[in-house]
């Protein structure tokens, strides 16, 4: 369905004040993300990243080709592509939107880290120019100003069976890697107590291991670790799943201030049961689920700090979406935050985003739409989106 051009019109009008782009002068060298968290005490480097206050945060675009095809098919209704047959064209026009809304000074006020797929960061055989998004983001990266410094991160899907990090990483010039491990359900694992003992489980050495790779090639890891976490004992699995990273990182020598961590919270109820609960109640289970993740993540890691945490929301796709609700997220994040602040001396966790509140569809449907006025104002609600969610998280409950 068409949009008519007063309604986009209106949408433009109304976000262009606020995220409009801003001049400044392009700084000197941008100082690498491992350099910082090398040469500062935590609590500065967390500041220096992600501002004294912490509002600012992550967009995640790792989405593989085949789920991208499926977000603009699905999410963005892009049907004037003609998809069937005509990949190509499709992922052309997906690289040409992300660039059109990475080119937006204001928008890195909000975002300081965008972790891409691989396959953004070089051309396909095909001609096809999938790196266009990511040369706009690093020259965005090269004028920004020394105090809204930002990062370029990578999906390393193949850390498991590559013991050596892609030599492409660092042409490119990339800051921090992401590592996703999802040990599977409770029936895979076989209950909370074999993630105790890291020989039941190599994936914690390899993890290990890969982190040290990062870190050795001058990269800060960052780990996303999934094990169940709506059942509920997700506490003890959460809590022993701390345990043996922390053990299988000290022992591979990482060094651990230079670290960014990601997991589910482990709320123990299932999507229904929370979006059934009233709104202070969810605030609550949050924001107290929060504090016992910050207490299990110091007593793991035995009150050495770490460089970030980010809480994942679940996802939003499927027949039963498990994505928590966002009142819930914030809550885990204060909760996480207050205990932080009385501990470590700085916030901790920050935001981290991708379709489902800054990507959203709307977004792909903007661009799709009306032209120019479309993708102008697809790039503003991309800006005004990540703003509210640096607002609420330094706002609080």
């Amino acid at each position: 369905m068409m949009m008519s051009t007063g309604i986009i019109a209106v949408a433009f009008a109304t976000i262009s004040s606020t995220c409009h782009g801003f001049s400044a002068q392009p700084s000197s060298k941008p100082v690498p993300m491992w350099q910082i968290l090398n040469t500062n005490p935590s609590t500065t480097a967390f500041q220096t990243i992600f501002a004294p206050d912490g509002p600012r945060g992550e967009y995640m675009d790792g989405y593989s080709k085949a789920a991208m095809m499926e977000r603009c098919h699905d999410d963005y209704k892009w049907s004037f592509l003609e998809m069937e047959g005509n990949e190509q064209q499709v992922e052309e026009e997906r690289v040409e939107m992300m660039s059109h809304l990475y080119e937006n000074r204001q928008l890195f006020k909000y975002v300081c880290m965008v972790a891409f797929a691989e396959h953004y960061l070089m051309d396909d055989d095909d001609g096809c120019n999938t790196i266009k998004a990511y040369k706009t983001f690093m020259r965005q990266k090269e004028m920004q100003p020394p105090n809204q410094s930002i990062f370029g991160g990578v999906v390393w899907d193949a850390w498991q069976q590559d013991d050596k990090l892609p030599t492409l990483y660092k042409e490119k010039g990339i800051d921090y890697v992401r590592m996703h491990c999802n040990f599977g359900d409770g029936n895979i694992i076989g209950g909370a107590a074999q993630l105790l003992t890291p020989s039941n489980n190599p994936l914690f050495g390899k993890l290990a291991r890969a982190a040290k790779e990062c870190q050795v090639n001058k990269m800060v890891p960052l780990i996303l670790m999934q094990v169940p976490w709506r059942e509920e004992d997700s506490d003890d699995y959460f809590n022993q799943a701390m345990k043996s990273l922390a053990d299988e990182l000290q022992f591979a020598g990482v060094e651990c201030k230079q670290l960014i961590l990601e997991t589910r919270p482990p709320v123990g109820i299932s999507a229904q049961q929370e979006e059934g609960l009233s709104t202070t109640a969810r605030q609550e289970l949050g924001f107290q689920t929060g504090q016992n993740m910050f207490k299990s993540i110091n007593k793991a890691f035995q009150g050495t700090t770490i460089a970030g945490f980010c809480v994942a929301g679940g996802s939003t796709k499927g027949e039963f979406p498990t994505a928590m609700q966002d009142d819930t997220q914030n809550a885990v994040r204060q909760g996480m935050r207050s205990c932080a602040r009385d501990e470590w001396g700085y916030d901790l966790c920050f935001w981290e985003m991708g379709a489902k509140l800054m990507l959203q569809p709307k977004v792909g449907r903007l661009w799709g739409h009306n032209g120019q006025a479309g993708r102008d104002a697809a790039r503003e609600l991309f800006c005004v989106n990540a703003r509210d969610m640096a607002d609420e998280i330094r706002e609080g409950l």
